[in-house]
């Protein structure tokens, strides 16, 4: 199943509780998801395309005021041609992988050759799943990619699946100036 509706880009200012947190959204009405909606997860991940192009993961944020929102940001915006106030077309579809979002092919590489990765990855939360596969999948290069992928879960095993941003960006840091 698939809806498609139009909606304007506008400011998280303009109509959410997220003003000051986010930047830019799409404002999507109940009644227009009600059928995409999952009645026992607050957070609904949909595959969305805009204007007809493209596939990207994202999730269906509560308003605060019964209705929905969809982040947008500027390296989205800017890959789609679409400026702030622009109205567009929304197709939206239910996100049914396992992890709301493409696992890097370095990651499941690791996997197969390292069980205890697997498993302190998945002691996370979905949400930091989410997180950390982003990481693991923003660099450009193949080398960076398996390098972030190793040191996260590396990381991750040396706390037991226990995540602390912080500690993790200091980690990598400190690894990063052993790869020099």
């Amino acid at each position: 199943m698939q809806i498609t509706f139009t909606s304007i880009i506008s400011s998280a200012e303009d109509g959410t509780n997220y003003g000051g947190v986010y930047l830019n959204i799409i404002k999507v009405k109940r009644k227009v998801v009600a059928d995409l909606l999952d009645p026992d997860n607050a957070l609904t991940r949909v595959i969305m395309q805009i204007n007809g192009e493209g596939a990207t993961h994202r999730a269906l944020h509560p308003d605060g005021n019964g209705n929905y929102f969809i982040l947008i940001s500027k390296e989205i915006q800017k890959e789609h041609r679409v400026d702030d106030g622009e109205e567009i077309e929304i197709t939206l579809r239910p996100d049914d992988s396992k992890y709301g979002m493409p696992l890097p092919e370095e990651v499941s590489e690791l996997w197969a050759m390292d069980e205890e990765a697997r498993r302190v990855f998945h002691l996370l939360t979905l949400g930091r799943q989410r997180s950390m596969l982003y990481l693991m999948g923003k660099p450009k290069g193949a080398a960076t990619r398996v390098k972030k992928t190793v040191q996260i879960h590396e990381y991750l095993k040396s706390t037991n699946g226990v995540l602390d941003s912080k500690e993790l960006n200091a980690y990598i840091k400190a690894d990063n100036a052993n790869w020099k």
